[in-house]
């Protein structure tokens, strides 16, 4: 693999990731889970995964303690796609943006009647 930007590298992660939790995961916890965002260090030897839920009544801390606890293998399966020298050690993150989102189209449906 050539040189690859921050930022580039970011996006390659965050699609990757999406078609391992998509494909290669079995556990029904991770259904609805959407790959939303990934913040890397500087060094590229860590990232942040944000995720949101969709279509599903789950704990977000439930989900998030499933995620990390199963990191590694995310991690691993992510090395195989990527061919890089390193692959980032990967924490989760519920990312409450969207939560907020639909909430205030709620409101704003409610008030329209």
């Amino acid at each position: 693999m050539s040189k690859v930007t921050g930022e580039r590298k970011k996006e390659l992660i965050k699609v990757k990731l999406a078609g391992i939790l998509n494909k290669s995961s079995s556990n029904p916890a991770f259904e609805g889970v959407t790959i939303v965002d990934v913040k890397l260090s500087p060094d590229s030897s860590s990232a942040l995964v944000f995720y949101a839920v969709y279509g599903s009544d789950k704990d977000p801390e439930v989900i998030t303690e499933a995620l990390n606890t199963a990191s590694g293998f995310f991690q691993s399966k992510l090395a195989k796609t990527l061919r890089s020298r390193n692959t980032p050690r990967l924490s989760f993150v519920f990312d409450k943006g969207f939560d907020h989102a639909n909430r205030i189209d709620q409101l704003l449906a409610q008030t329209k009647k």
